[in-house]
């Protein structure tokens, strides 16, 4: 028999996370939905025998305010399950997204994330992230209705280890570039004396293995620093959307999924930060012989339409090498 006494309530024990696998479903009377498996392994230390039943739990995430209610993302369930004294579980849990919240979408206000940015940001970049488990109806009339009740009573935070993807955006280029030269009678910092940058741009976008269903990008924006000879010349701010396309491709790097995005930008202003620079640049389109080339380090932001509806994901980065042609 274990008694539990007040506080001395038993800590989270160690897990692993094994497989995650993200696919879409069909929901009724609906436009569709994720569900999400995940296989973990968690440590057992103690010298219990006992049957665990199916049991259900609402995954949460933090809202924008720490005094606001959490913001429920999914709803899972487990299968029953034999513990045995001092043996790891295997664990298989199965979770269901069937719309996201507007509340999990909205930017909160001062930090230019939504709170689904934050745990996407986390994840991609390989870092933790802390989502909340709570006890919610249980997928079987054999659970117990005061195990349901105590499990619905316990909000517990669990960390998500993320999982570093490298650049997600790989072979990030600009075609067809045009350099339009400022108007040199314009009024100072006035957007007509700026040089302006037209082109295609593209870019593969590498897909984890882990999400297996469909995935489209209808717009794009970003903010590139341009540099010339490892030299920063300025930077393109396009704080509009732009419209984009994508096809489906494979990653040459791993043959995983992938897709390439195309966009085209018109006469996009260039702010220059350093006039030494930029001189050189103007010289050397003037007389070289062959194509400039000046490097991109771009912070992407990608509007995704998924069968969860259409949602951005923030900050991504992005290197490339733009080849201008001489003027």
């Amino acid at each position: 028999m274990l008694t539990v006494i007040g506080g001395d309530l038993p800590a989270i024990p160690a897990y692993n996370i094994s497989k995650l696998n993200f696919r879409e479903i069909v929901v009724p009377d609906g436009p569709g939905g994720i569900a999400a498996e995940v296989a973990l392994s968690v440590t057992n230390e103690y010298p219990l025998d006992f049957e665990v039943p199916p049991l259900g739990f609402s995954i949460l995430v933090p809202a924008c305010q720490a005094s606001d209610p959490f913001i429920q993302l999914a709803d899972a369930t487990t299968d029953a399950l034999h513990v045995e004294p001092k043996t790891d579980l295997h664990l298989n849990v199965t979770g269901f997204i069937r719309r996201l919240p507007d509340t999990a979408l909205e930017t909160c206000p001062g930090s230019g994330q939504s709170p689904l940015d934050a745990i996407l940001s986390n994840y991609i970049r390989g870092r933790e992230a802390t989502i909340f488990v709570r006890g919610s109806d249980a997928p079987s009339m054999d659970t117990p209705t005061w195990m349901t009740d105590l499990l619905s009573d316990m909000t517990v935070p669990v960390q998500f280890p993320g999982k570093t993807f490298g650049h997600l955006i790989k072979n990030f280029s600009m075609a067809d570039v045009h350099f339009s030269l400022p108007d040199f009678e314009a009024e100072p910092d006035s957007p007509e004396a700026q040089p302006r940058i037209s082109a295609n741009i593209q870019a593969l976008i590498a897909l984890p293995k882990e999400m297996n269903f469909n995935i489209d990008v209808n717009r794009v924006r970003s903010k590139a620093d341009i540099f010339y000879k490892h030299q920063k010349l300025g930077y393109l701010d396009l704080q509009r959307w732009q419209n984009a396309t994508s096809t489906p491709a494979s990653n040459l790097e791993n043959d995983a999924p992938a897709l390439m995005v195309q966009s085209r930008i018109e006469k996009a202003p260039i702010t220059i930060t350093d006039e030494d620079v930029f001189g050189e640049v103007l010289r050397a389109l003037m007389t070289s012989e062959h194509a400039l080339k000046m490097d991109v380090k771009a912070d992407v932001d990608v509007e995704l339409k998924t069968a969860l509806g259409e949602f951005v994901v923030r900050h991504i980065p992005a290197e490339g090498v733009v080849p201008v042609d001489r003027m």
